[in-house]
């Protein structure tokens, strides 16, 4: 990561550095070549026309234009050649060429009436032909009568040009080094801190045992991360407590009836002379004990296939207002057995899209818990709306209610908040658990509310539509 963030850094700095620092070396030999042009172009233009009017290139006595015309010269360090319209040199002020027919095409243009430029980077020179016009407004309707040439050294600008570019090697360097120490600086601090946290991460992987804590003082983001890892190591704690609990429930759960059918059968056989009246007596509570093993075993072998990611769903239209009332018929015995009036109320005609068998379930789970935890001479009201989305089922109760600091732990897994009365009830502390499951794959929520002494409602909430999640 070090290696990438560097790399990175040095990438962001480094590009848009080269890229400004070449961007101004063309700005500048630009900038420094058209002004020398524009200058030589006027200087061109202004003794073009001197020397037009002057009929220089007819008669060369004239010591004041040649003085002018050899200053010019001199001033761009360069050569100045007058051609006539046969293209014979009339003036070279370096004193070579005179005499002599230029033979190019620069002139030929210019006497055209086009002006030329040509830049010859070998020797450093720019050449600048152009025309000497006889009469332009005048008479001659601007008559053609030679060219100027005029050969200027652009050594100074390349040389300038030349140390400008050295200077940006050497800006560059600096930079580059400069940027390279901030990003080695800045990649080791924000590495630095994670690599502390994978190290502690590491440490209490190792040797964890549910005290130790990571402490970390750097970046937010690293911060965020010790403290996701705090909260996620929370959970597995909780959760590993909840497994051991849950194994240690488990085997307790199954062991208690198989001890008690043990006892009862081991005491028949120790009897061989036993009343009848005790015999019967013993085997049903042995019956009874083989029921309670069954329904702990049925309740596991349920939550088992509700666990499973990919558990099937027979999903079909379903009348709810219909399978609540075959539910609360099927447990009204095991209310009026205690006296409990069981109410119904129904605001609309709900049809859903649901297991059926999974939704009785849950509404046989949440429905017999309010039997069972009511008092007697109670009330158990199950009421049914809906809207576009959902349908709501609210099974409320008269009985002894829950805890407030116990109602976020009643949908736990064997959990039991009187373990006493659990038992003498029958609960296996899998029947939330189960129900929350079901619930969640028809992509439902499941809420409690609950006063202790008045009672409880716990609210569930499906949609009408089914929709199967892709993965």
């Amino acid at each position: 990561m070090r290696v990438h963030l560097l790399c990175a850094l040095i990438l962001v700095g480094i590009l848009p550095l080269y890229a400004g620092l070449r961007a101004m070396k063309a700005l500048y030999w630009n900038y420094s070549y058209e002004k020398r042009l524009e200058q030589i172009k006027e200087q061109g233009t202004t003794l073009a026309g001197q020397i037009a009017q002057s009929g220089y290139l007819e008669q060369q006595m004239q010591p004041e234009l040649s003085a002018r015309l050899q200053a010019a010269a001199e001033l761009y360090n360069g050569q100045i050649i007058l051609v006539n319209s046969n293209l014979l040199i009339v003036k070279d002020t370096a004193g070579r060429e005179e005499g002599k027919t230029l033979i190019s095409e620069e002139p030929i243009y210019a006497m055209r009436g086009e002006p030329q430029t040509y830049y010859d980077k070998e020797d450093r020179i720019e050449e600048v032909t152009l025309p000497i016009v006889l009469g332009l407004n005048g008479e001659n309707g601007g008559q053609v009568i030679g060219a100027i040439v005029i050969k200027a050294s652009m050594a100074d600008i390349v040389e300038a040009q030349e140390l400008f570019e050295e200077n940006i090697v050497v800006l560059m360097i600096g930079a580059t080094i400069l940027l390279l120490v901030t990003a080695l600086f800045v990649s080791g601090g924000m590495t630095k801190s994670l690599r502390k946290l994978s190290g502690r991460i590491e440490y209490i992987t190792e040797t964890y045992d549910g005290t130790q804590i990571i402490e970390t003082e750097s970046y937010l983001e690293v911060e965020q991360i010790a403290e996701a890892f705090r909260r996620m190591m929370e959970k597995i704690t909780a959760t590993e407590n909840s497994r051991q609990e849950f194994v240690s429930n488990v085997s307790h759960e199954l062991k208690t009836p198989l001890t008690a059918i043990k006892v009862l059968s081991d005491s028949l056989l120790l009897e061989p002379d036993v009343p009848i009246e005790m015999y019967q007596e013993f085997i049903a509570d042995i019956n009874s004990e083989i029921d309670r093993e069954a329904k702990i075993v049925n309740d596991l072998l349920s939550l088992v296939k509700l666990d499973k990611t990919s558990g099937e769903m027979h999903i079909a239209e379903v009348n709810i207002n219909e399978l609540l009332e075959i539910i609360m018929k099927r447990l009204k015995p095991l209310a009026l057995k205690r006296g409990i009036e069981m109410v119904f109320e129904s605001y609309r005609t709900v049809l859903a899209e649901i297991d059926e068998v999974k939704m009785s379930l849950v509404f046989s789970n949440l429905i017999e818990n309010a039997i069972k935890y009511n008092r007697d001479g109670g009330r158990v009201t199950a009421s049914l709306n809906a809207d576009h989305k959902y349908f709501y089922v609210k099974i409320e109760d008269t009985g002894i209610g829950i805890p407030e600091e116990e109602q976020g732990f009643i949908f736990e897994r064997f959990y039991r908040i009187d373990k006493a009365r659990s038992r003498e009830t029958g609960g296996t502390g899998l029947g939330l658990s189960i129900t929350k499951s079901a619930v969640q794959m028809h992509k439902g929520s499941i809420k409690v509310q609950s006063v202790p002494g008045v009672g409880s409602v716990f609210t569930v909430r499906v949609p009408l539509n089914f929709v199967l999640t892709v993965q």
